[in-house]
């Protein structure tokens, strides 16, 4: 079985999700200012249009969403969801964490630029816990992972990474917790452990195989000019459970 499972498929030029798993979308803005314009507080929600009128996600479609920068700065990595479809426009989507819209240090940039963004479930143990999350994106050191708690700085881990309905897994690599930030750690991964690296090395092929083939657009030179942003109306979006991400 593969590492991921694969959902996209394309003709006629028109992006079609089959199923709920993740979706690479690579957006091209002048510069970080123009992307974060594109940001609308829906409640406390960050919302994000993607424009084009031929893209049709599923409703909560998981989307890996690539921001570059004519600028120059560093590319930035976000996840999020659909939420909505404008009829002959384009698609809403809900983005779950925009920290990385942030400015960040010269360190975390050398960091950032060399990671590939995914979204897979894993698994994590420690000889004190066990709990399962999300890896955010990884390059042949390290990796980022979300949704995890208990796990310190220094801990060392074994990582699985889980099937779709979390009844099977597969070995990826043993690693070391290096940071730990709002519900986000960043880990390394064991050198020594060379089956580990194998997995890994497969791992990020399977990655640059969706990456090769995902969506492209490049922000309208028409928008965020005189008349400001050209986003339509945000969707209402219902309230969320008390205690639900």
């Amino acid at each position: 079985m593969p590492f991921w499972f694969r959902a996209l498929s394309t003709r006629e030029g028109t992006l079609i999700v089959q199923g709920r798993c993740n979706t690479r979308l690579r957006y091209r803005f002048g510069n970080l200012g123009q992307a974060r314009a594109h940001l609308h507080d829906a409640g406390g929600r960050a919302l994000f249009f993607v424009p084009d009128e031929k893209m049709c996600l599923l409703p909560d479609a998981s989307v890996c969403l690539s921001l570059s920068f004519e600028g120059g700065e560093v590319t930035r990595l976000v996840h999020g969801r659909a939420v909505g479809v404008v009829e002959g426009a384009g698609t809403w989507l809900e983005l779950l964490d925009i920290r990385p819209l942030r400015e960040i240090s010269a360190t975390e940039a050398v960091r950032r630029s060399i990671r590939l963004g995914c979204d897979a479930l894993v698994e994590v143990r420690s000889d004190r816990h066990v709990a399962s999350g999300r890896m955010l994106d990884l390059s042949p050191g390290g990796a980022r992972l979300c949704g995890l708690e208990a796990f310190a700085p220094g801990d060392y881990l074994e990582l699985r990474l889980l099937s779709a309905d979390r009844l099977t897994f597969h070995d990826l690599s043993y690693a070391h917790v290096v940071w730990v930030e709002e519900g986000e750690m960043g880990v390394q991964f064991d050198r020594a452990d060379a089956v580990g690296r194998h997995a890994v090395a497969r791992l990020l092929a399977e990655a640059e195989d969706l990456w090769a083939s995902a969506w492209e657009r490049v922000h309208p030179p028409s928008c965020c000019a005189d008349e400001g942003v050209l986003d339509p109306p945000p969707p209402r979006l219902e309230q969320r459970a008390s205690g639900a991400k």
